[in-house]
């Protein structure tokens, strides 16, 4: 491996740096706001953090570098945890991997180019280097995954109170679409009032209600959602009444959530056995015997304190 002098690591870092800003002014912004704004649509909030925004102009720049990698089944699998990550437009599949692409140099950069050589000073192997690029090119996959995870945990936990109140409202002579409009505007904003609101955009732009139920499912991508707009498309298929059908599906989701914190309750009983044995364990028996052990060493060689 060919060597490279120390002062070329804060180099790239101001190269890096150079190159982000220059990216910066030259990429517009507020476009999509602004035709959104004019057209009277409103579409899911962005949840992207402002590191992904301020990155924006890097992986915008990257991507066509890697328009030829086919991926279909990768490409489907980013654009839909995108959607679900409720950052649906934020970033497209190349530039998904210009920012994978971004971050591995970045990591590189940090760890490898001024950690190791510049403050440790140690001439690592290739194999370190090639570890380095692989966590860096691999660190938006389990960022992606994680935001999923998240916003479908806030939606889970708010499911089985908008349910309540949309049940309340069409048992209360409320059609469906004008009980969900009424949750909407008085529920707790979140992902869930968000996607429910996005469900209604649709349905005023001339989207049937069962193509709105199954784009909500796809959005949003969790089991609850599914089975939700699996029974209202049926109940709109057969048409019967939605009351009854929203009843039997609020307390399934509510006897859900109630299994669900039970079965949570019994892993914790699990998982602290690990920092149990590993770390209370051993200081209980330093307390007990080190004294003994100390006594038998070094006192007059009994083993009674």
């Amino acid at each position: 491996m060919f060597a490279i002098p120390t002062l070329a690591y804060p180099m790239l870092v101001l190269f890096w740096s150079a190159v982000f800003f220059t990216a910066y002014q030259l990429v517009p912004s507020g476009e999509k706001e602004e035709v959104e704004r004019r057209l009277g649509v409103q579409g899911v909030s962005s949840e992207a953090s402002d590191f992904i925004k301020a990155m924006q102009p890097i992986y915008a720049l990257l991507s066509p570098a890697f328009a030829w990698i086919p991926a279909p089944r990768y490409r489907n699998w980013i654009d839909r945890n995108f959607v679900s990550a409720g950052m649906s437009g934020v970033m497209s599949s190349d530039e998904f991997f210009g920012y994978k692409a971004a971050m591995s140099v970045a990591f590189w950069t940090l760890f490898v180019g001024i950690a190791m050589k510049t403050i440790i000073r140690w001439d690592e192997p290739l194999s370190v280097d090639v570890l380095v690029l692989l966590v860096g090119a691999f660190f938006p996959d389990i960022w992606l995954t994680s935001a999923v995870k998240d916003r479908q945990q806030r939606i889970r936990r708010a499911l089985p109170y908008v349910m309540d109140l949309l049940t309340l409202s069409v048992e209360a002579g409320l059609d469906f679409v004008a009980g969900l409009s009424k949750v909407c505007e008085k529920a707790k904003k979140g992902p869930l009032i968000d996607e429910l609101s996005y469900f209604l955009s649709e349905m005023q732009l001339g989207a049937s209600r069962q193509q709105a139920l199954r784009n909500l499912s796809y959005r949003v991508n969790m089991p609850e959602v599914r089975s939700f707009s699996a029974l209202l498309i049926q109940a709109d298929i057969l048409g019967a009444s939605v009351g009854p059908v929203l009843r039997a599906q609020s307390d399934l989701i509510r006897t859900q959530r109630f299994q669900r914190a039970e079965r949570m309750g019994a892993y914790a009983s699990q998982k602290i056995l690990f920092p149990l044995i590993m770390c209370i364990m051993p200081a209980v028996f330093i307390v007990i015997f080190g004294p003994i052990l100390l006594n038998f060493l070094y006192g007059d060689g009994t083993i009674g304190l």
